[in-house]
């Protein structure tokens, strides 16, 4: 068998294939992430500075961590952008900065992952 080059994901598990095909540490998902993440559907705001205007858009928190979000709504942000998030139910912001960006045509269009600052 030829030898296998890349890192692959069977079922939330991460596994790398080296030239050798030597055994390598295999973490799942949620030892990697560091927190676990809790499933909300919560409704909540996202101010982004635009053209240096603030404005303030609905989304929807679809899972939250100790360390970020995860949002679904019609916005346009780009990777390391800072935000502000607004849960609907807290009075304070909690400043972003978004990780990753959904792709148009896949599952996680319209998403977006953020880490607290």
């Amino acid at each position: 068998m030829a030898p296998l080059y890349g890192t692959y994901s069977i079922m939330g598990v991460m596994r790398k294939i080296t030239v050798e095909d030597k055994a390598v540490p295999i973490f799942s998902v949620h030892e990697v992430r560091g927190s676990r993440r809790v499933a909300t559907r919560k409704g909540a705001s996202v101010v982004v500075n635009l053209a240096a205007i603030p404005q303030r858009v609905p989304c929807l928190i679809i899972d939250r961590s100790d360390e970020g979000f995860r949002l679904r709504g019609s916005f346009r942000l780009r990777r390391g952008q800072v935000v502000e998030v607004i849960p609907s139910d807290e009075l304070r912001s909690i400043r972003c900065n978004v990780v990753w960006v959904g792709k148009p045509g896949s599952k996680q269009e319209g998403e977006v992952g953020l880490r607290a600052l």
